[in-house]
């Protein structure tokens, strides 16, 4: 009874060396734009890098820990104010909208047979003078698209990391019924 998109997603390491064309990245951008969020705030901004002199420039704000992520296609920036979402009860319901735009990202890019990888692991301010986004903006992630890739063409370390299957808690250890 879960959607397939959710089963299907995960953070794959290895993108094809294909194009994502117009049209599926901006079917990925309308998904994000959709997202709920407190009070329609909708505080999320995506800069969207394609272009490869571009791509090569932003690459050197990426850690070591995710130099694969340098042959995906799409590098979206996902960017927020921190005070740019609802303000009750002074707490950051930005990030919250920000991770509900990039999940609906996600499972759209799922949909149509890519793959999505949002990471941490970059140099903010590095990646803010390089592209322009204001002081007053956090990055909150950066996440990958693209075609995936054949597993293959990893080392046996990353093979074997990329290869271990998806788990998760059992609801018995997070769900807690009228108490906790």
């Amino acid at each position: 009874m879960i959607l397939e998109e959710i089963m299907k997603r995960h953070s794959g390491r290895v993108f094809a060396d294909r194009p994502v064309s117009g049209e599926m990245l901006n079917s990925i951008l309308e998904a994000g734009r959709w997202a709920p969020s407190c009070s329609n705030t909708q505080a999320w901004n995506f800069v969207v890098m394609r272009d490869k002199k571009a791509l090569a420039e932003v690459h050197e704000a990426l850690s070591r820990g995710n130099a694969y992520a340098k042959a995906a296609p799409v590098m979206i920036i996902v960017a927020a104010k921190e005070d740019g979402g609802c303000p009750m009860h002074e707490l950051p319901y930005f990030a919250m909208d920000v991770g509900l735009a990039v999940q609906n990202m996600l499972l759209q890019a799922v949909h149509l047979g890519l793959m999505g990888h949002p990471t941490a692991g970059w140099d903010e301010a590095m990646l803010k003078e390089i592209t322009g986004i204001p002081k007053e903006y956090r990055i909150i992630t950066v996440v990958f698209f693209g075609y995936e890739g054949d597993i293959t063409l990893l080392d046996e370390e990353a093979r074997a990391k990329a290869s271990r299957p998806r788990t998760r808690r059992p609801l018995s250890e997070i769900v807690h019924w009228n108490k906790w």
